[in-house]
């Protein structure tokens, strides 16, 4: 699994520490693989979030595992900094923290808790949460996000001070309750012995028999605490994965996400919403993507260099300047500077086969004949 570099150093008193829940089984995903194992754009959902988490450079990062938890262990290896702890029953989010409680035992730093399966959640948006909560001085904060449709998410009751006052569960919400559109992102930071104390409280009297981590917010303010509601920016990075549709929405947003940065980057795509770039992919000023060209892996791709439509690229790597024919299938390969690959081998520069130099229009009218797909 790739994790972008990810790399803790020690603890340290002034940093956070992380939890992340990636114990749940996902049902409603129909698969034998557990949900934080999916992948969009090439990557595992709790990898997404992995890398947001080090953003923080927190000093401790927990991962709560349970079902599939040996898989998960297995896929993500041991990064430095990185500790599993077990959740042995799933018996909701609040007894997903409780497990990390001896884990945690003595720590004083702040603690943010993240889900596992929320790959849209961008490190900015976790670093300015965490800054509000420190800034605000609440024992705990919560992310929420305002929705035009806010189904089946969670809802944010505030007091007329604009302190949160209870966070209710789409189940157990009346329709009054069910008509607010500001929502519980599942994003929270808090100090530890608050927590933990309060989560001693917590009982599963609700529509699933569940302990909610969520009814810490009631029992928190029934003990005359505050609780602050901390907005994101953008509404569409709490959304979470709970089946295969909504991993395809996910894929959609992290693929333009990635395409508009690199647009901005001074590359160019003849159609950025056909184009699949994975995060792991590079590429340089000036390259040309076809429109539905497939680059993955550790595919790099030169300064000025032309991926025709419908290439399939897998850890290429692409010299400057160098042209990669339409419907192009590589894997592996090695195409220098100037180079070309993908293209029959009596397709001169200038055909209708391959692009000719700029202003040319394609070259000549010639029909060339017939040819096969190639791998280099």
């Amino acid at each position: 699994m790739d994790l972008e570099g990810l790399s803790l150093e020690p603890q340290a008193r002034d940093r956070p520490a992380a939890v992340v829940l990636a114990a749940g089984m996902g049902k409603r995903m129909k698969s034998g693989t557990p949900k934080v194992l999916h992948r969009v754009m090439g990557r595992a959902l709790l990898a997404y979030v992995l890398n947001a988490v080090q953003y923080l450079s927190p000093a401790r990062v927990l991962v709560v595992v349970g079902h599939g938890a040996e898989e998960v262990e297995r896929t993500l290896g041991s990064p430095p900094g990185v500790e599993y702890v077990v959740q042995a029953e799933q018996l909701g989010t609040g007894h997903a923290v409780w497990s990390t409680r001896a884990a945690l035992e003595g720590w004083r730093g702040p603690l943010v808790i993240l889900p596992g399966d929320a790959p849209l959640v961008s490190p900015q948006t976790v670093l300015d949460f965490l800054a509000a909560h420190r800034a605000l001085g609440a024992p705990l904060s919560v992310l929420t996000a305002e929705l035009d449709d806010p189904a089946s998410y969670g809802r944010v009751v505030r007091d007329r001070a604009g302190w949160l006052e209870r966070i209710v569960e789409y189940r157990d919400a009346d329709e009054p309750t069910r008509a607010i559109r500001e929502v519980n992102a599942g994003v929270y930071a808090a100090d530890p012995e608050a927590l933990f104390g309060a989560l001693e409280a917590v009982r599963p009297g609700n529509a699933q028999s569940e302990y909610y981590l969520t009814d810490v917010v009631g029992i928190l303010r029934s003990g005359g605490e505050l609780v602050s509601a901390v907005t994101g920016p953008d509404p569409r990075e709490i959304q979470g994965v709970n089946d295969r549709a909504d991993l395809a929405r996910c894929q959609e947003t992290l693929k333009l996400r990635i395409n508009e940065a690199w647009l901005r980057a001074g590359v160019t795509f003849h159609d950025p919403y056909s184009t699949y770039v994975e995060p792991s992919v590079r590429l340089e000023r000036d390259c040309v993507l076809g429109p539905g060209a497939v680059l993955s892996g550790r595919t790099r791709v030169g300064e000025g260099a032309v991926i025709g439509p419908y290439a399939v690229l897998t850890d290429v790597e692409i010299g400057p300047g160098a042209w990669i024919a339409p419907h192009a299938v590589l894997s592996g390969a090695v195409v220098p500077p100037g180079g070309s690959a993908g293209f029959p081998s009596g397709a001169a520069a200038g055909s209708p086969c391959r692009p000719g130099p700029a202003g040319t229009g394609g070259g000549g009218r010639r029909r060339p004949a017939p040819f096969r797909r190639r791998h280099v």
